[in-house]
């Protein structure tokens, strides 16, 4: 028992280490290197294609996504509590959803800054996403609260919406994949860490069956991924930039979810 929860408390501090560090990467490249900017704002520009096709259908997603989407996740997560009685897990998993809302709009308005480097249609710097992060951190705090049995479900569920969110605000313009990416990975990190707080009074020697969700996710992340890898080497043409955004921002999300499941199934 006392193995197994040195094992598990390790991963998740791993996990967070590795995510921090991916999104120092991400920053560093995509907002201060010119080749890393040259390759979102190839990506914007692309997003014309979205406006063109999905905008229209999320731009209202996104205007409501701050009340509707916290109110939902509030909801829900009250309900899972009461009949849980884990209210000191919902408390935590709120104190990670506020965290990672106020890192990301630190880290967007006060730490980063991105320097003018020549790259056509440079702007101030808008990494992370608010909108992803508010998303993300909804579904984080369902999550925590969420039965072991439950949890896959809600990170399928979760990993498609945070993605389509993701997506959403590249097709209307309002942020680089870059941006997307680096929201994920601080809500993330945070998600980690109300794992290392709790899981010493959660924690269980037993846990179910290696789910099958977590396998398709990471089998439909396979896809998407080469998508990503294949576009990057066209990326010349903004079209298919934007399409490869698309597709790494999906492998994020699905990556995550899966790798949520399995860091938590041994926290009740």
């Amino acid at each position: 028992m006392k193995n197994a929860l040195l094992k598990r408390t390790a991963i998740l501090t791993i996990s967070a280490i590795l995510l921090a560090f991916a999104f120092l990467v991400n920053a560093l490249f995509f907002v201060t290197k010119y080749a890393g900017q040259l390759i979102d704002q190839r990506a914007f520009d692309g997003a014309l294609l979205g406006q063109r096709s999905v905008a229209p259908m999320t731009l209202g997603l996104l205007d409501a996504l701050p009340i509707t989407g916290v109110a939902i996740a509030l909801v829900a997560s009250i309900v899972i509590v009461i009949v849980r009685r884990n209210w000191w897990v919902f408390l935590v998993a709120m104190g990670a959803a506020v965290t990672a809302n106020i890192f990301t709009q630190l880290f967007k308005h006060v730490l980063l800054d991105r320097p003018d480097l020549d790259v056509p249609g440079y702007a101030f710097n808008s990494l992370p996403s608010g909108h992803t992060a508010l998303a993300a951190s909804s579904v984080l705090v369902v999550f925590l609260v969420s039965s072991q049995q439950t949890r896959p479900i809600v990170a399928t569920v979760g990993a498609f919406f945070t993605a389509i969110v993701g997506i959403s605000t590249l097709a209307n313009q309002w942020h680089r994949p870059s941006d997307v990416v680096a929201a994920l990975l601080v809500v993330a990190f945070f998600g980690c860490v109300a794992g290392l707080v709790v899981i010493r009074s959660r924690f269980v020697s037993e846990a179910p069956e290696r789910d099958l969700l977590s396998r398709a996710l990471v089998f439909l992340s396979l896809p998407c991924a080469a998508i990503a890898l294949a576009t990057l080497l066209i990326s010349a043409f903004e079209a298919f930039a934007y399409i490869g955004a698309a597709a790494g921002v999906a492998t994020c999300a699905l990556l995550l979810a899966a790798a949520a499941n399995h860091a938590f199934r041994f926290i009740r």
